[in-house]
Order: C-alpha cells, then structure tokens, then sequence
C-alpha cells in the first residue's frame, strides 16, 4: 500500500473536498481522483460517495482514518530519526576529552550534536553495548562479545612533570597523581587506570584523582609526576605558558616495553561504520 495514497486519503477526509485535497499535494483532480480509486481496490471497501456536487466519506472510511494517522505518524517518526542521526554520543577515558576531543570534534563533527560521557574501561564498553552510546575510546579494552574493538593508533606513555624538578630523586621516591580505581577484566593484567604496572614497579602515589586535568594541574605546579599518554602531553603543552609546560622523565629501569593502542570501540551490528570511520581518521592525525 502506497503512503502517498494514505496521505490523499487522510487530506481528504480532512478538507471534504477533492479539489482542496488535490491542491494540497499539487496534483490535479484528475490524477487524485485515480490514486483514490486505487487505494479503494488496496483497501477493499467503498470509501467515497457522491454527494450533490460533492462527496462524502462512507461509515468504514470514518473509521480508519485514525487508524491511518498513526501509521503516517509512525512513518515520519522513522524519517526523523533518520534526520537525527546527526546525533554522536561519545563515551571515553577522560584521558580522550581532556584536550583531544576538542580537537575531534572541530575537524570531524561540527555538524553533529554531541554527547560525551566520561566512563572507565568496563562500563563505557557496557555503554556501547546497551546503545547508551554510540562509540567508545580507550586504552585498555575490556572484552565484550557484541563489540568490535578497533585497534586504531599506536601511543607512546610515558612519565611528565616539571622540567628538571625531580631529577635528583629515585623514581620511587617522585610523587605520581594517579587516577582512582582499579581496572577490572583487562586481558593485560593492568589493574590501575593510567596502565601503570603497579605490581612489577611500585610507586609512591601521593595523589589519586577522578579527573586527568586535575593530574595534570598538580603536575604544572610541581607538585607531581603523571603517566599520561605522550600526545596528551603534546596537546597540553600546545595550550599552556612555558612555564607550565610539562617534559618527559626517564623511566625505571627494566621497566617492560609497552605497546599500547588507541582502540575504537562499536556495536558489531552497526554496519554502516560512518561515524567510527570519521573518530578514526581524526584519532590518526593527533594520536600518532
């Protein structure tokens, strides 16, 4: 059954008029006439009446004309949601939002609505998973089988404070801001939220955080070290005085070699892949 009839029909039952009804979809009465003849045969009823000059609708067609309204108005709702697909919802590490995600979003996503929701490994994949969110960034994926993880860049951590403030001390006498929480499921054994390796290289956390820039603001004021991924550093120095600017420390000796990657995270039922096709293009140029 053709929707475009629908339409005729309900502007008809509406105006009572076949001309008007005509005039509203910019046909002539000669062909609304005909598409109204052909919805009567799909519906199998007589829906109109001669009426003097006019035309009335008969008892059966009275009757399903809310009946049809909600069908129209289910179809536009479908149609708009189509519209809406210009909505991104983004759950990340605040590693990713903490100077990055300006960045994606003003190359890639200007014309979307965003939605960013900062969650730790587990529960931003759980996020994705339930169609709370769209995508998801992080380090440290957590494995989930109605997920594809997309591994995307390589990253470099590394130690940053001050220049030169700590480089008399051991390393396991520095002071670290460190995130709170530990990571449940990881499949490296990380436990903490940053990837330090806590259990082969312990160090002396003086402050543990909710929020990167809170880190990286006791870091600027000398007060503590971060492990923070290299470009992340990059980006904050980039928006910072000089005076404020972070540098890269040794790390312990026989610390492990780490190879670690920016993943993008998706429902493997979205096929169409625009939107993360988009967040990996923009991961590539300021990630790398």
């Amino acid at each position: 059954m053709d929707t475009n009839r629908i339409r005729y029909f309900l502007s008809l039952s509406q105006t009572g008029s076949l001309t008007k009804a005509a005039e509203l979809h910019h046909i002539s009465p000669a062909a609304f006439s005909k598409a109204m003849k052909v919805f009567e045969a799909e519906v199998g009823e007589t829906l109109i009446l001669p009426h003097g000059r006019g035309l009335i609708l008969t008892d059966y067609a009275r009757s399903i004309v809310p009946e049809l309204t909600s069908i129209i108005k289910q179809i536009d709702g479908i149609k708009e949601k189509k519209i809406d697909s210009a909505r991104l919802r983004i759950a990340t590490f605040e590693v990713f939002s903490t100077h990055f995600m300006g960045h994606a979003l003003r190359d890639q996503f200007q014309d979307y609505k965003i939605e960013v929701q900062e969650l730790v490994p587990g529960k931003m994949e759980e996020a994705v998973a339930l169609g709370k969110a769209d995508i998801a960034l992080t380090y440290i994926p957590i494995p989930h089988p109605e997920l594809d993880f997309l591994k995307v860049q390589e990253i470099e951590m590394g130690v940053f404070g001050k220049s030169k403030l700590f480089d008399k001390f051991e390393m396991s006498d520095i002071p670290f801001a460190a995130p709170l929480g530990p990571v449940e499921g990881s499949p490296n054994k990380v436990r903490g939220l940053d990837g330090w390796p806590d259990e082969a290289h312990p160090r002396n956390i003086q402050y543990q955080v909710t929020l990167l820039e809170t880190a990286l603001g006791l870091c600027r004021e000398g007060l503590a070290v971060a492990y923070i991924p290299k470009f992340i550093a990059k980006l904050h120095n980039e928006t910072v005085k000089t005076s404020y600017q972070l540098e890269q420390m040794k790390l312990p000796k026989a610390f492990p070699k780490r190879h670690d990657f920016v993943y993008l995270i998706k429902r493997k039922s979205d096929v169409e892949g625009t939107v993360a096709k988009k967040m990996a293009q923009v991961i590539r140029k300021y990630c790398s």
